[in-house]
C-alpha cells in the first residue's frame, strides 16, 4: 500500500540522513549540541530532546546556504543571513577556546515555557549562560529566567553592541552581572570573565 512504501521510503531516508549526520559528526565537520534543563553542575544532556545542528566551519554553512556572492559585498554579515549565522560563529569561536577537543557543547532549554539560552558555558566549574544576539537586541528573557535558577551571578550576551558590564535584575529581584561582549572579542572571553 502507499502507506506501507512511505514508511519504507522515510526508514530509508531517516538511515542515510543518520549516516551522513555520523560521518560529519566523526570528520569533525558538525556537531549536534543537547539541551540540557539544569542550571547547575554536572551538565548532563538531554539526549533524547531535539538537539541543535552546528557547523564548525561558517564557510561551508554560507556555500551550503548558497550565499556566497551576497556576503563578498555585505557591509555586516549578520545582514545577509538575518542573523542565523551568528549562533555558527559563536559555536566555532567556543570551540576554538576550548582546551578539550571532545568536549560537547551544551544549551539550556526550559520545554514548559519555551526559554532557552543557546550555550552554556563551563568556566572553573561553574555555568555561565551565552546568549548570543543579532544587531543591539536587548531582549533577556531566557537570561532571566536562566539566573533566577541559577547560583551564579553572571551571565554573558554577545552582540554587535559595544563591551559593556551592567547590573541587571530579573523580574523576580535577583541582581546579576551581564556582560556584553561584541563578536570580535569573543577569543577573550576566558580573560574577561577571569577578571570579573
Amino acid at each position: 500500500s502507499f502507506n506501507t512504501n512511505l514508511t519504507v521510503i522515510w526508514s530509508l531516508n531517516t538511515e542515510r540522513l543518520l549516516l551522513k549526520i555520523t560521518s560529519s559528526m566523526k570528520a569533525m565537520l558538525i556537531e549536534l549540541v543537547c539541551p540540557t534543563s539544569s542550571p547547575i553542575q554536572p551538565v548532563i544532556p538531554e539526549t533524547r530532546r531535539k538537539p541543535k545542528l552546528i557547523w564548525f566551519d561558517t564557510g561551508i554553512v554560507n556555500y551550503q546556504a548558497g550565499i556566497r556572492k551576497d556576503i563578498i559585498g555585505a557591509k555586516d554579515i549578520l545582514d545577509v543571513w538575518r542573523g542565523r549565522i551568528a549562533e555558527q560563529v559563536v559555536a566555532q569561536e567556543l570551540l576554538a577556546l576550548s582546551e578539550k577537543v571532545g568536549q560537547r557543547r551544551a544549551y539550556w532549554s526550559r520545554p514548559n515555557n519555551g526559554a532557552e539560552i543557546d550555550f552554556i558555558y563551563l568556566y572553573d566549574s561553574r555555568i555561565i549562560p551565552i546568549e548570543v544576539k543579532n544587531g543591539t537586541n536587548a531582549h533577556l528573557r531566557s537570561i532571566q529566567v536562566f539566573m533566577d535558577m541559577s547560583p551564579e551571578d553572571i551571565a554573558i550576551r554577545i552582540w554587535s553592541g559595544n563591551y559593556s558590564v551592567d547590573t541587571v535584575k530579573t523580574p523576580s529581584g535577583k541582581p546579576f552581572r551581564l556582560v556584553n561582549i561584541p563578536f570580535y572579542m569573543i577569543g577573550c572571553l576566558n580573560e574577561i570573565l577571569g577578571k570579573i
